[in-house]
């Protein structure tokens, strides 16, 4: 019982800080959230590079690599953005190499969506 009560009464303090403590995103911005899958039954890629620019210039605001959910997020301000994969993972092959065009609105998530054909 005692140990119990020391492990609660020195982890307590550190889950509800790290709680307390998480900023909200910026006021006027949203998130952009890169998909990157192969197959008819959705299945990641691994570790596709995504440059996101604004609709209006080409200056990249933003890198990502998709993780092991083939996934990757940015918050970004509100606004017109594209998003293109730039290295492909081995074996695999972007279905359509076009950036994807996402308009980001203030506290919602802009979806950009990559199909590969992997071997």
């Amino acid at each position: 019982m005692r140990r119990t009560f020391l492990a609660l009464s020195v982890l307590a303090p550190l889950m509800v800080g790290g709680i307390a403590s998480a900023d909200p995103a910026p006021q006027g911005t949203g998130s952009l959230t890169a998909w990157t899958f192969t197959g008819r039954e959705p299945v990641p890629v691994n570790r596709a590079d995504i440059e996101v620019t604004p609709c209006d210039a080409k200056q990249v605001v933003a890198t990502l690599v998709s993780g092991a959910d083939g996934r990757a997020t940015v918050t970004l301000p509100a606004g017109c953005y594209e998003a293109k994969v730039v290295t492909v993972p081995g074996g695999c092959g972007l279905s359509v190499t076009e950036p994807v065009r996402v308009t980001v609105a203030p506290g919602t998530e802009a979806r950009a969506d990559f199909r590969f054909g992997c071997a």
